[in-house]
């Protein structure tokens, strides 16, 4: 039995993991289609691949998207460069959006590097978390070994508020970047111990104050000023919402009513009658332009190529709901099903966008985000990217038992990200671990972007195929050292560590495993730093909160130069650089 989708894209159920179908419950179809409403009509949009002489239904005129008029025509040229344009009939009828894609991705480059938690990172200097100027240098230390690829953990914003928000996969906004990434010069004045735990509840009030104080010399700087007139109105709104939350609090649906949607009156008149929330919104603006212009540099002085990591959803409570609230599924939560990395399913509380609705608006949203977690970039990782196909929702209060699947419009998506990802000179990563259907896994081999394999998922690295990103571990599961010593993981982990090694420490099993990897067939193989630095702990422990595990507060025990001068992380990779060396 396979779903069938409903018009709303709704599943009728699902196979569990065991093959055990699970009929979809009747009240959550129901719920699902309440809270998307009718399927909405758009305007015509036609997705084509670059290249293609397709003729066309009737004569257009072709405006190309930097306004050149191609004139009427009958058939698409052949030499259409990708990108948005548009098709409008003579005969009067409704412009065509024509979206032109490359049919695949850049391809990602051979050889090994390491991923990192970027808040994680340590140095004597820093302001107690880890920012751009902490990644610069871990790049230069993976250059001078070999190695060609650094993994960040998203950059995303989160609300200005505290408390903060730990989670790097839970933000504001995906749009827009976290200003705490901008270093600072000076003595810290929060606690920044190697090894101690990040108090981003001190860390941002310190940031934002010493970042204020330059705002004032440089309020009236033309640069920025000429920058943030460039992105236009979704610069403008996350500007407006960090104001109002830091006046009215972070939860947007509690302000007063004039204020919870962007597009309200009231709003629009605020700057010109309230020069305060004015002066707010111009430091925000400012805010994004410093922490972009300072990625752009640290991407330039890294020595090696950044990849991003584009989160799967953004707090209900944030900048992107409330800018988006008419294209969103604000009750509902994004989730999974139960499967052997989590029994009981997991909900994640990001509220999804509705399909339809996202369509109808030319995906404006989708390529804003895609575009930004490109730039700068040398390749973009799509966390959990089986959601670009379907999407598990979960109405709001429930559990993962009473979630089902809704389609997407992934054909198109894909396109998307292909155009944004090529245009940014970017190869493309799809996190596609736990229930993935094969045609996710034939689509994605198709549009040239690369898999994902995880030893502790998958042991037999000598059978990985080439399009895959391969590591020993995610930030999600633990790190060698902690199923060494039986404090994190299982027994079946345990047992495969065992299996697979024939180490009597865990430095040299952690060296043995990521040898595995590294001699593995895949792309690009990546040791996490946590492994690096032979850490019992891994960042997240998912399913658990905070007075169970310090999950994304935990810092690096030394500087990047340390970890990997030190073992276990100068023989790890000593034998990655031996496996896969720089050509």
């Amino acid at each position: 039995m396979r779903s069938v989708y409903d018009e709303w894209g709704v599943a009728d159920g699902y196979h569990e993991v065991n093959g055990t179908w699970h009929d979809t419950p009747a009240a959550t179809r129901d719920l699902v289609r309440a809270a998307m409403g009718e399927p909405v009509a758009t305007d015509p949009l036609w997705f084509v691949d670059e290249g293609a002489t397709q003729w066309l239904n009737g004569r257009c005129r072709l405006i190309t998207e930097d306004g050149t008029d191609r004139g009427d025509i009958d058939a698409l040229p052949g030499d259409l460069p990708i990108g948005y344009h548009r098709l409008a009939p003579l005969d009067g009828g409704p412009v065509t959006a024509l979206i032109v894609s490359p049919t695949t991705c850049i391809r990602a480059p051979y050889g090994w590097g390491v991923a990192a938690q970027v808040y994680s990172l340590w140095r004597p200097d820093g302001w107690g978390i880890g920012d751009l100027r902490d990644v610069a240098e871990l790049g230069r230390q993976i250059s001078d070994r070999g190695g060609i690829s650094l993994l960040l953990s998203p950059l995303h914003a989160p609300a200005p508020t505290t408390p903060q928000e730990t989670s790097p996969y839970y933000p504001s906004s995906r749009r827009w970047l976290n200003p705490m990434l901008v270093p600072l010069d000076g003595a810290s004045p929060v606690a920044n111990d190697a090894g101690g735990l990040i108090d981003r509840n001190s860390t941002w009030p310190a940031r934002r104050r010493a970042l204020a104080e330059r705002f004032t010399r440089a309020v009236d700087g033309p640069e920025w000023r000429t920058w943030a007139e460039q992105q236009g109105a979704d610069l403008q709104q996350f500007c407006s919402w960090n104001a109002l939350a830091e006046r009215l609090g972070p939860r947007w649906t509690q302000w007063p009513g004039d204020f919870r949607h962007p597009d309200s009156a009231a709003l629009s008149q605020l700057p010109a009658q309230d020069a305060h929330f004015a002066t707010a919104c111009d430091f925000h603006a400012w805010l994004q332009w410093l922490t972009t212009r300072t990625l752009e540099r640290t991407a330039a002085a890294a020595g090696v190529g950044l990849i991003g990591d584009l989160a799967v959803g953004c707090s209900p409570d944030g900048a992107d709901a409330w800018a988006h609230q008419d294209l969103m599924a604000l009750s509902m939560r994004l989730g999974a099903p139960p499967d052997p990395f989590n029994a009981a399913g997991q909900a994640w509380g990001l509220p999804p966008f509705i399909p339809s609705r996202l369509r109808a608006a030319h995906y404006r949203p989708f390529i804003g985000m895609v575009r930004a977690a490109c730039h700068g970039m040398a390749g973009l990782r799509i966390d959990h990217v089986m959601g670009l196909f379907r999407q598990f929702w979960i109405p709001e209060g429930g559990t993962p038992a009473d979630g089902t699947y809704v389609q997407l419009p992934s054909a198109e998506l894909l396109a998307i990200i292909r155009l944004e990802a090529t245009r940014a000179g970017a190869f493309v990563i799809g996190e596609d671990l736990g229930t993935v259907e094969p045609e996710v896994h034939r689509a994605l081999r198709d549009s040239g972007i690369l898999g994902t394999k995880v030893w502790w998922f998958d042991t037999s690295a000598h059978d990985w195929p080439a399009n895959n990103l391969a590591t020993v571990t995610t930030h999600d599961l633990p790190t060698v050292v902690g199923v060494w010593n039986h404090t994190d993981g299982n027994a079946e982990m345990a047992a495969a560590l065992q299996s697979a090694v024939s180490a009597t420490t865990p430095v040299a099993a952690s060296v043995e495993l990521h040898r595995q990897v590294a001699a593995s067939e895949a792309r690009l193989c990546l040791a996490g730093l946590d492994d690096l630095a032979g850490s019992a702990d891994r960042p997240n422990h998912p399913g658990t909160l905070g007075d169970e595990h310090p999950n994304w507060c935990r810092r690096l025990p030394g500087t990047s130069g340390e970890i990997l001068r030190s073992s276990p992380g100068r023989l790890i990779v000593e034998a990655m650089a031996k496996q896969r060396p720089r050509t």
